[in-house]
């Protein structure tokens, strides 16, 4: 979950909300498993998925939000993280990165968005460089390097992806409103 705000944190002002709210997802969990009377719960995402449902804690928003939750929500953007980085390592150095990430965004966490969000997506995304600016303006590292590294990065994310999925899935977690 920290490449995605890392990602969004480079990305700059452009997608510094998304940032913000991830790190702030990503709390609500980390104070679950750090708190005394909920660590042992909250060691793995299967222990806390059964902790939850056990406790009927599944559904809590606010304060207390619950882990399953929360989870969900990095879930859908973990999703649109990888396919859009996927998608930046298959395009050229010239395409639009604002059509990549608007097409990636429909295909994913537009569904989970309302209107408002998704028109505030629309405008950020169009202000997205070009697939080489963008790597380039986000990292200072050796530019074939980075897009050998993103096919890494997707590679291994999916892997995380695609267990939490099913863990979700065979707990009717997918729609947690």
């Amino acid at each position: 979950m920290f490449i995605e705000c890392r990602f969004f944190k480079l990305t700059g002002r452009l997608f510094g909300f998304v940032a913000k709210d991830l790190e702030s997802k990503i709390s609500v969990i980390e104070k679950k498993l750090l708190d005394d009377n909920t660590a042992k719960q909250y060691t793995t995402v299967k222990t806390m998925v059964d902790h939850e449902i056990q406790n009927s804690l599944t559904f809590e928003k606010g304060h207390h939000a619950s882990g399953s939750r929360t989870l969900l929500r990095l879930h859908w953007a973990l999703e649109f993280i990888l396919e859009f980085m996927q998608e930046l390592g298959r395009c050229s150095d010239h395409d639009k990165t604002s059509d990549i990430a608007t097409e990636v965004y429909n295909r994913t966490l537009s569904h989970h968005h309302p209107w408002i969000t998704r028109k505030l997506a629309g405008l950020a995304m169009y202000l997205l460089p070009s697939r080489k600016d963008l790597v380039v303006a986000m990292c200072k590292q050796d530019y074939d390097h980075v897009i050998e590294l993103l096919n890494k990065v997707v590679h291994s994310g999916q892997k995380v992806y695609s267990a939490i999925q099913i863990i979700l899935e065979d707990n009717d977690l997918l729609d947690i409103p």
